[in-house]
């Protein structure tokens, strides 16, 4: 069987009190619509919301930037 891609995504980040009630809902929408566009076909899942986190390695590849700015 031929191996499935999976897209993922981390973007941010910003105030908890910027985010309004349902803020997740616009961005999956824009997500899905994207996706579709791509692919030709309607995803099978989209798990997306504001409670990710950086890992160790993608925090200090941010903190690296910024620094550097």
């Amino acid at each position: 069987m031929k191996k499935q891609k999976i897209w993922e995504c981390k973007i941010g980040e910003c105030d908890n009190s910027n985010v309004p009630d349902g803020g997740d809902f616009p961005m999956r929408e824009a997500i899905v619509e994207t996706y579709i566009k791509i692919t030709g076909k309607k995803p099978t899942f989209c798990f997306s919301g504001w409670g990710a986190e950086l890992d160790e390695i993608e925090r200090g590849v941010v903190t690296h930037r910024q620094a550097e700015n």
